[in-house]
């Protein structure tokens, strides 16, 4: 089991979620409003998963059965999408009935890498739950 509750980065109902790299400024910040939801939070990247690459950090809601995939990037967007790609993969036979929402934290967001074609197929593919933000996404979750 790869997703085990005992290598949750968080407690159970904690309040503010931070998925950071050391010494790196990009981080995703999830609220979770009055503590009302059951969460779970993993490295993935070189932690959980060490044979290959994938997204950097998973967020899981279990309480509104969401999977929050994230990635920490320079600004290489096309790897980001690979990585996430990779980490849904890894994922989702143990998160089954779950939905999936992308989030890549960028430190240099370059138009035409947001214009180019394996990005834009993958937004085209996921919709409103892929979000892209330059050095700092904050979300509360629902």
């Amino acid at each position: 089991m790869l997703l085990s509750p005992d290598d949750s980065l968080c407690e159970k109902n904690q309040a503010i979620i931070v998925s950071k790299d050391r010494g790196a400024q990009r981080e995703h910040r999830a609220i979770n409003p009055q503590k009302q939801f059951d969460l779970r939070h993993y490295k993935l990247d070189g932690v959980l998963i060490q044979q290959t690459t994938c997204c950097d950090y998973l967020l899981v809601n279990d309480s509104s059965k969401k999977a929050y995939l994230i990635e920490l990037k320079g600004g290489n967007i096309d790897d980001a999408v690979k990585q996430l790609e990779a980490g849904e993969q890894k994922c989702k036979a143990e998160l089954k009935g779950y939905i999936f929402f992308y989030r890549i934290v960028c430190s240099k967001a370059r138009t035409h890498k947001l214009q180019g074609n394996k990005y834009r197929k993958f937004k085209e593919k996921c919709g409103e739950q892929l979000k892209t933000k330059v050095n700092l996404l904050e979300e509360n979750l629902v």
